[in-house]
C-alpha cells in the first residue's frame, strides 16, 4: 500500500512538473496503453512491459508538443522498485522492446525515439533488469556530428534510419547518403551498424563493435 501512495505521487508531481496547469482530461483505453489527452493538447501514453522474469517496467511520456516529450520510467519487483528515471525534453517515442542482447537472463528495456524533421533520425534510451534485482539506465553513446564526419562507419548517415534486434545486437540500419544532400542513387547502399552490451563497472554501456554495408 505505501509502495502504491508513493508510485501516485511521484507520477503526480512529474505531471506537475511538466505544465502547472490540471485542466479537465479525456482518457482512452485499450489493452496495450493508457493515452490521456488534456485540453492544454498535452498527450499523456503510458506503457506497461513485463520482462521475462516477471519485473516490470512502466513508461510515462508526457507530450507538452509534437516534437517534444519527457519521460517518467519506474520498475515493479525490483529491490529499488520506489525510484524512478526522468528525461526532459527528449524526442518523441515511436517503439519499445525487451530483449536480452547480453544473454545474462534478464531482459533489457529500449525505447526507440525520433525526431520530428524531414530527416527522421532515430535514437535510444535503454535500462537493464540487472542480476542485482533492480533497474537502471544503459549508457548509450548517440551518434554525434563528429562521428558523421571522423568515422567511416557512419559516414553518410543522414537520418532516415530503423533501429531493430537480431541474433548479432541492436542494429541501426541507414541509407548511405554520397553527399550532404538527400539526393538519391539508384543504386544507393545501405549500412547496418551493430550494437552489443556490455559492463562498464557497476553499469553497462551500449557499444558499436561492427557494421556491415549492403
Amino acid at each position: 500500500m505505501k509502495n502504491t501512495i508513493l508510485y501516485i505521487t511521484v507520477i503526480c508531481l512529474f505531471l506537475i512538473s511538466c505544465n502547472e496547469k490540471k485542466p479537465e482530461t479525456v482518457i482512452k483505453s485499450d489493452s496495450v496503453e493508457n493515452m490521456t489527452i488534456k485540453i492544454d493538447t498535452t498527450e499523456i501514453i503510458k506503457k506497461e512491459l513485463k520482462t521475462a522474469n516477471g519485473k516490470l517496467f512502466t513508461i510515462i511520456e508526457s507530450k507538452p508538443t509534437y516534437s517534444m516529450s519527457n519521460y517518467l520510467i519506474t520498475g515493479a519487483g525490483f529491490e529499488n522498485s520506489e525510484d524512478t528515471i526522468k528525461f526532459y525534453n527528449m524526442n518523441p517515442m515511436t517503439a519499445t522492446l525487451l530483449s536480452d542482447i547480453n544473454k545474462d537472463g534478464f531482459d533489457e528495456l529500449y525505447i526507440i525515439t525520433k525526431t520530428t524533421g524531414d530527416e527522421r533520425f532515430m535514437d535510444l534510451m535503454a535500462f537493464t533488469s540487472g542480476k542485482e534485482n533492480n533497474f537502471r539506465e544503459i549508457n548509450v553513446e548517440p551518434v554525434e556530428p563528429e562521428d558523421v564526419k571522423n568515422d567511416k562507419m557512419f559516414d553518410g548517415y543522414m537520418g532516415h534510419d530503423s533501429i531493430y534486434i537480431d541474433g548479432s545486437g541492436i542494429i541501426r540500419e541507414f541509407p548511405v547518403y554520397p553527399s550532404s544532400t538527400y539526393e538519391k542513387d539508384k543504386d544507393q547502399a545501405r549500412r547496418k551498424i551493430i550494437y552489443n552490451l556490455y559492463p562498464e563497472g557497476d553499469k553497462f554501456k551500449l557499444d558499436v563493435t561492427d557494421y556491415k554495408d549492403m
